[in-house]
C-alpha cells in the first residue's frame, strides 16, 4: 500500500487570534469591493473549516460581526469599514485566495501576504480605458434608444466627461458628491451641447451619459440577498441603490433647474 504523503499546510497549527486577523482583513476588502453580504459569510465559513475551526459571522454593507469557535476557546469580533466602491478585479483575486487556502495551498504566512498584495493592486486597465469604456456605454445605450449619428458622437464624448467627473469625486471625503457633481456635469454640457446644435435630443443624451452611474450592480445585490433571506443587508443595499438614484436625479434637476433661473434673469 502506498504511503499517503500529506501536505504540509495541512498540518500547519493556526492561532486563533491569528485567524480572526486574516479574517477581519478579508472581510474589510471584500466589503470595500462590493462583495454581497451573503458571499462574505460563505468565505469566511471555508476559511475556518480550511483550519479546523467553526466561523459564524453577520455581514452588513458597513460591518461584519465575526464569531471564531474551536480547540477550546471562541473570540468575537466587529468589523467596521468606511469605505465603499465596486472593484471585480480584487473580488476575483480574494476567489483565488480562498480557493488557495481550501485546498491547502499555502501557508497562512503566504496567504497574509497575498491578502496586502490584493489592497493594494491596482486596476488592471488604465485610467484612459475607463474613461472610453464611459463614453462607450454612453453610446451604446444612445444607439439602442434611437439616437441618430450626431447624438452618439455627443454622448461618448459627455459619457467620457461624466467617467472623469466621477473618478475625480470617487476618493476621500468627495466620494459622497461623485454622483451629484457628475449629473449635474452630465446635464450642462447637455444643454450647451442642445444650445449649439437644437436637433439633439437633451433628454437621451443625459440619461446615455449617466449610464455608467447607475447603481446596477449594488441593486442586483440587494435583490440576491432579500432572495436569501437576507433582509437586513438586501434592506441596507436597496437603500443605497435608492439614495445614488435619487443624487443623479437631484444632480441634472440642480443644473437644469439653474440654467433655467439664468435664462429668465437674462430675458
Amino acid at each position: 500500500m502506498a504511503d499517503i504523503v500529506e501536505h504540509p499546510v495541512q498540518l500547519e497549527r493556526v492561532s486563533i487570534r491569528d485567524l480572526m486577523d486574516f479574517l477581519i482583513e478579508t472581510c474589510r476588502i471584500a466589503i470595500e469591493c462590493g462583495c454581497s453580504s451573503n458571499r462574505i459569510e460563505n468565505l469566511v465559513a471555508r476559511l475556518g473549516d480550511a483550519w479546523g475551526y467553526q466561523v459564524e459571522s453577520a455581514a452588513l454593507p458597513t460591518a461584519v460581526w465575526i464569531t471564531i469557535r474551536g480547540r477550546g476557546q471562541q473570540l468575537l469580533e466587529l468589523v467596521r469599514v468606511k469605505a465603499w466602491a465596486i472593484n471585480l478585479n480584487r473580488l476575483a483575486l480574494l476567489n483565488d485566495l480562498v480557493d488557495d487556502v481550501e485546498n491547502h495551498r499555502i501557508y497562512l504566512d503566504e496567504a497574509v501576504e497575498k491578502l496586502k498584495a490584493i489592497r493594494i493592486s491596482p486596476s488592471p486597465y488604465p485610467s484612459w480605458l475607463t474613461l472610453i469604456a464611459g463614453g462607450g456605454s454612453s453610446l451604446a445605450l444612445i444607439y439602442t434608444s434611437g439616437g441618430r449619428n450626431l447624438e452618439l458622437a455627443v454622448g461618448f464624448v459627455i459619457g467620457i466627461v461624466c467617467q472623469l467627473t466621477s473618478l475625480l469625486f470617487s476618493k476621500d471625503s468627495r466620494r459622497f458628491l461623485a454622483e451629484f457633481v457628475s449629473a449635474m456635469t452630465v446635464a450642462y454640457a447637455a444643454s450647451i451641447a442642445v444650445q449649439l446644435l437644437p436637433d439633439l435630443n437633451m433628454a437621451r443624451i443625459i440619461v446615455g451619459s449617466l449610464i455608467s452611474l447607475f447603481p446596477g450592480l449594488v441593486f442586483v445585490n440587494a435583490l440576491h440577498e432579500v432572495a436569501q433571506k437576507n433582509l437586513s443587508s438586501g434592506s441596507a443595499r436597496l437603500l443605497e441603490a435608492c439614495m445614488i438614484a435619487i443624487n443623479l436625479s437631484f444632480g441634472v434637476a440642480a443644473a437644469l433647474g439653474s440654467i433655467r433661473y439664468i435664462a429668465r434673469m437674462l430675458a
